[in-house]
């Protein structure tokens, strides 16, 4: 049986925090995706209505502003009065 390095040991212990720390990093958080930015004056929006108003260049406007929330598999879209 072969011995370890001291540069095998070292190279697999930050292989298995990089592991966790992804791990954590994209763990699913539907609670967060599902609440509006601010409770007062938002209401939900379609993933249509939000892509045409940023292709128009309407994401902010004198009446409100379209904002995204959430992470990029699962985003929730809101439209919110200024």
């Amino acid at each position: 049986m072969s011995k370890l390095r001291r540069a095998d040991c070292t190279s697999l212990f930050f292989l298995l925090v990089l592991i966790g720390a992804l791990l954590i990093a994209f763990t699913p958080s539907s609670v967060k995706a599902q609440q509006p930015p601010s409770k007062d004056g938002c209401r939900a929006v379609s993933k249509v209505e939000y892509d045409s108003a940023k292709r128009e260049y309407l994401l902010i406007s004198k009446g409100g502003r379209y904002i995204r929330t959430g992470h990029f598999w699962r985003s929730s879209y809101w439209w919110c009065h200024i």
